[in-house]
C-alpha cells in the first residue's frame, strides 16, 4: 500500500513527499486472492525451506530500529506503519537467515526500488517495492523461490499492527496503522520468534501478491501458509467459499510431482476455486475454464474442450479437472473451496 517517507538527510527515499489520504475506500470487499499475475511456464524443482534455527542477533530491538530510522529519515522515529516494519523485517531476517552481504544487497536494491515506486506526487509504495526486491533476488538465484516466500509470509505475519491480517497499511487515511515504535518491534520480535522457535511452522506468501497503486481499489494476490500459522495470524485463505472438497492424489509423475483427476471439470466449481493442499500451500485459480500454471510447476486443466483440437489447452483424458502440485510438495491430498 502506500506510504510517504521522511526527506531527512539518510532516508532511502526522493526528498519531497505529498501528505494527505490518497487511497480512498471503493467501499469493495477485498480479495485476498486475486491473481493479478498468472503465468503459464514451469520450473525446476524447488528447495524446501526450514524455519531458521533459533532467533539471530540481527533481529535484536536495535538491528530493526537502525533500518527503521535508514527508510523514515529519522534517527529514531516515534512512530512507524506497518508497510515500514515489513521492508526492515525482511532486511533483517535475510541478514540472520542469509547473512549481512545479502542484507546489504537488499538495502542496496531496495534503494532503487523505492525511487522506482515513488508517484509524481511524492507518496512511495514501500510494500510494493520491498516485495519487488524480493522478486528479483528470487528471480536471480541470490534466494530460492522457498526461502523467499518463506521470509515474505513470515515478514508479512510479523509486521501487522492492527485487526486486519489480510493486508499491510501506511500512515495515511482512515485505513492507517501504525504503532508506537517500540511497541511495533516488541510485537514483531515475538512473532519472529514464534516461528524461530517451531511454535508456528514455516509460513510463505506467495510473491505473486500484488498491491494495486490505484487509489480506488486494494487487491492483492497469492497467500500460502501452513494451516497452523494461518490460524494463528487469523488469515483465512478460504473464507468466503460456501463448498469444499478433498481429494486423495493419484500417485507421482512428470518430474515428480503428486497429480490428482478430479471427476467433475472446472466449471463445475464456479468461476473460481482455491485449491489448498495438505501442506497448506495455496492456489487460487480464477478462472475455472481455463488453463492455469505457475512458475513453481503447479498446473490446473479444467476438462474441457475437444481432444482433437491440437491448440486445446483445456481437455483432459478423464473429462475432469487435472491438477499438479508444485515441484518439492509432497501433499497426499488437496482441498478444493467454491461458491
Amino acid at each position: 500500500m502506500i506510504a510517504p517517507l521522511s526527506s531527512t538527510p539518510g532516508t532511502l527515499l526522493p526528498s519531497q513527499y505529498v501528505a494527505g489520504d490518497s487511497r480512498q475506500n471503493s467501499g469493495s470487499t477485498l480479495n485476498f486472492f486475486e491473481l493479478l499475475n498468472q503465468s503459464s511456464g514451469t520450473t525446476a524443482a524447488e528447495p524446501k525451506v526450514a524455519a531458521p534455527a533459533g532467533p539471530a542477533a540481527q533481529e535484536s530491538p536495535s538491528g530493526l530500529e537502525a533500518y527503521l530510522a535508514k527508510l523514515t529519515g529519522t534517527s529514531k522515529p516515534a512512530m512507524v506503519n506497518e508497510e515500514q516494519l515489513f521492508a526492515s523485517i525482511l532486511h533483517n531476517r535475510i541478514a540472520s537467515t542469509k547473512g549481512e552481504g545479502l542484507a546489504r544487497q537488499f538495502d542496496t536494491m531496495l534503494t532503487t526500488k523505492l525511487v522506482e515506486h515513488t508517484r509524481a506526487d511524492g507518496v512511495v509504495f514501500v510494500e510494493d517495492a520491498a516485495r519487488a526486491v524480493l522478486r528479483e533476488m528470487a528471480g536471480s538465484g541470490l534466494l530460492t523461490m522457498a526461502e523467499a516466500e518463506t521470509i515474505h509470509g513470515q515478514a508479512f505475519q510479523a509486521a501487522q499492527l492492527d485487526d486486519d491480517t489480510t493486508a499491510l497499511y501506511d500512515s495515511l487515511g482512515a485505513t492507517s496503522s501504525t504503532a508506537v515504535t517500540a511497541t511495533a518491534i516488541e510485537k514483531a520480535l515475538a512473532m519472529l520468534l514464534k516461528f524461530d522457535s517451531g511454535e508456528l511452522p514455516p509460513a510463505k506468501l506467495s510473491l505473486s501478491y500484488e498491491q494495486s497503486q490505484t487509489d480506488q481499489t486494494i487487491s492483492a494476490a497469492g497467500l500460502t501458509a501452513t494451516s497452523a500459522a494461518m490460524a494463528a495470524s487469523s488469515v483465512t485463505p478460504v473464507s468466503g467459499y460456501s463448498r469444499s472438497a478433498e481429494y486423495t492424489s493419484n500417485g507421482v509423475a512428470n518430474g515428480g510431482r503428486q497429480y490428482w483427476r478430479i471427476p467433475q471439470s472446472g466449471p463445475k466449481f464456479g468461476k473460481q476455486l482455491t485449491a489448498v493442499f495438505a501442506d497448506g500451500h495455496t492456489v487460487v485459480v480464477k478462472n475455472t475454464a481455463q488453463r492455469y500454471a505457475e512458475n513453481d510447476g503447479f498446473i490446473f486443466r479444467p476438462g474441457t474442450g475437444s481432444e482433437s483440437d491440437p491448440n486445446s489447452t483445456t481437455w483432459t483424458s478423464h473429462k475432469g479437472a487435472f491438477l499438479h502440485a508444485p515441484f518439492g510438495n509432497n501433499s497426499k491430498t488437496v482441498k478444493l473451496y467454491w461458491s
